[in-house]
């Protein structure tokens, strides 16, 4: 009994072995562990077709821009952020401090705009309209209504980005968060909230007073 079950531990370890060797012959031996994207490099996202896609092209590309701006990976950032025992250590290791983390992540998202306007990926105002009228408060048979050459001229899209990002508190954004994934969908939502608040803002101002009923 006690020879059978050596022979079986031998021919496993054979067939192991012949396992292995063929991962060898076939080039396994060049397996090297994938390195991390390098932040200051574009990655080739797909262009944004909503406000929505837009503000989370903006936080994703915005954060490597801060990684590339501290010379961290991505991934490194990513994974302090959220807590702040992590951030307080990255802090020390960069010679910064978490408020100096906040404002490289803020001029990071700015950035990003910069690098998506110059890829050409920033859609024109009268593209996203549609999909945020109803944020907006104006009804889809007003919006077929308005020229897009109009709607260009009134909001901007790299501008309205940038001014909707100043509003955003990113030091109050980064509190009390413990998940990175969580972290991103949150500051794409407070982007995507001061964007239509920025646009609401100025569609209202350029209507006359007897037109300003007509947004919500």
């Amino acid at each position: 009994m006690i020879r059978r079950g050596v022979a079986l531990i031998a021919a496993a370890l054979v067939l192991s072995a012949g396992v292995i060797g063929v991962q060898l012959a076939s080039g396994g031996a060049d397996f090297v562990p994938q390195r991390p994207a390098d932040p200051c490099q574009d990655r080739g996202r797909p262009a944004p077709t909503d406000l929505e896609g837009l503000a989370e092209a903006v936080v994703l590309t915005g954060i490597d821009e801060a990684a590339c701006k501290l010379g961290v990976t991505r991934e490194r950032l990513l994974l302090a952020l959220p807590s702040r025992e992590d951030r307080a250590e990255l802090a020390q290791e960069l010679g910064t401090d978490e408020e100096g983390l906040a404002q490289a992540t803020k001029d990071g998202l700015l950035a990003g705009i910069d690098r998506l306007e110059k890829a050409g990926q920033l859609p024109k105002a009268s593209a996203l309209l549609p999909s945020i009228a109803d944020q907006l408060g104006i009804s889809t048979g007003l919006v077929g209504l308005i020229p897009d050459g109009l709607v260009d001229n009134l909001l901007p899209t790299a501008d309205l980005l940038r001014r909707s990002i100043e509003k955003v508190d990113v030091n109050a954004v980064l509190a009390d968060f413990d998940d990175r994934k969580a972290l991103e969908s949150t500051l794409r939502d407070a982007l995507f909230k001061a964007a239509i608040e920025e646009a609401k803002a100025r569609i209202a101002g350029a209507l006359p007073d007897s037109l300003q009923g007509l947004i919500g």
